[in-house]
């Protein structure tokens, strides 16, 4: 059964923003998906560039000026 989780650090800037990240998508299992809220485009790029390193292809969607989404899932 998979699960949904939600890793909202947009109060963050890089590296702390990604390394909170990068600690949610190792914590996922086998088909877990979590929505990565980011506050800055510097912690996207940082962020995604990460998940492309692990052949990851994250679904992005921006709300407003200062929120970022990301949604990952684990395969």
């Amino acid at each position: 059964m998979s699960a949904s989780y939600e890793c909202d650090v947009s109060d963050l800037i890089c590296p702390l923003s990604k390394l909170r990240a990068t600690e949610a998508i190792n914590n996922l299992a086998a088909g877990d998906t979590v929505r990565i809220i980011l506050g800055d485009m510097e912690s996207v790029k940082s962020v995604v560039q990460e998940l492309k390193g692990r052949g990851m292809k994250p679904d992005f969607k921006q709300e407003g000026e200062s929120r970022f989404i990301l949604t990952v899932t684990r395969e």
